[in-house]
């Protein structure tokens, strides 16, 4: 798995600039695994993030906070115990920021030095800037990793879990947030699945990911659903690049409804597995 640099792969979906995947989505023959073909160079990749800002990600921040307030309610439900959490691709901190407040010693790796900045000067939690292999940390050293919608960004995501597995102790609990393309809305949606992103190279299902967490030297024992909040104001926005229209017709009467901060909890297909370090 994850060796797929040949021919041995079918088409699902042809390159399409409409929404967003501007390379074509394969299936490899062999495991099943889905993947963007042809992949950029890791270190074109890695560049792409380095640089830049994201003011709409962390507007909102009383959403993905609350998101986050359930994210760490299912780990203390599994982990064998408080203690070092790292977060990786921990983008502003907000996970750490709640994992914090709860009495967890926080790490976490971000290649954004913007994202980064945010993180450590408004939480201070910890945020290494670079790659998780660079932050070069110590054997056997935290209790918890949580990768929350970043496996499906990494360039070889198996090398990233099998620095993971280095890195976490025995017996502890790995977590790994990623869009489910096995999911009966990606099924429905096609090659309009609002996750079928250039930024994302792979597409996990459950099926795809226990096979390369079993490989890496992990074993899964659970998936759950994962829920969202974000305001409706900025739901209807992201609504744009699918239906200007109706997102323009939403936004109207939501600001008419003076709705525009409202939180609000919804599914969009994403899957939390969670796994012991074997």
């Amino acid at each position: 798995m994850l060796s797929t640099g040949g021919k041995d792969n079918s088409r699902k979906y042809s390159a399409s600039s409409s929404f967003f995947n501007e390379e074509q989505v394969v299936t490899c023959n062999q495991c099943g695994l889905q993947y963007i073909n042809p992949r950029l160079k890791s270190e074109v990749i890695l560049k792409g993030y380095i640089d830049g800002t994201d003011e709409d990600y962390v507007s909102q921040n009383e959403g993905r906070l609350l998101t986050f307030e359930r994210g760490l309610d299912l780990i203390e439900k599994y982990a064998p115990k408080k203690g070092k959490i790292l977060d990786v691709g921990a983008a502003a901190g907000f996970f750490l920021k709640v994992a914090k407040e709860n009495n967890w010693e926080t790490f976490g790796v971000e290649p954004n030095r913007w994202m980064c900045d945010y993180g450590n000067k408004n939480f201070d939690v910890g945020i290494k800037q670079g790659t998780l292999k660079e932050a070069a940390f110590p054997d056997n050293y935290f209790d918890v990793i949580t990768f929350w919608d970043v496996l499906e960004h990494a360039s070889d995501p198996k090398s990233e879990l099998i620095e993971a597995h280095r890195i976490l102790k025995h017996g502890g609990l790995l977590v790994v947030n990623f869009p489910n393309i096995g999911s009966l809305l990606a099924r429905l949606f096609g090659r309009r699945w609002w996750f079928l992103l250039s930024v994302h190279l792979y597409y996990f299902s459950p099926e795809t990911l226990t096979k390369l967490l079993t490989k890496t030297g992990f074993k899964p024992f659970k998936n759950k659903l994962h829920f969202q909040k974000l305001s409706l104001g900025y739901l209807a926005y992201r609504l744009r690049p699918y239906n200007p229209l109706i997102s323009n017709a939403l936004r109207f009467l939501i600001d008419g409804l003076c709705l525009n901060k409202l939180q609000v909890i919804y599914y969009a297909s994403q899957l939390n597995t969670l796994s012991l370090k074997e």
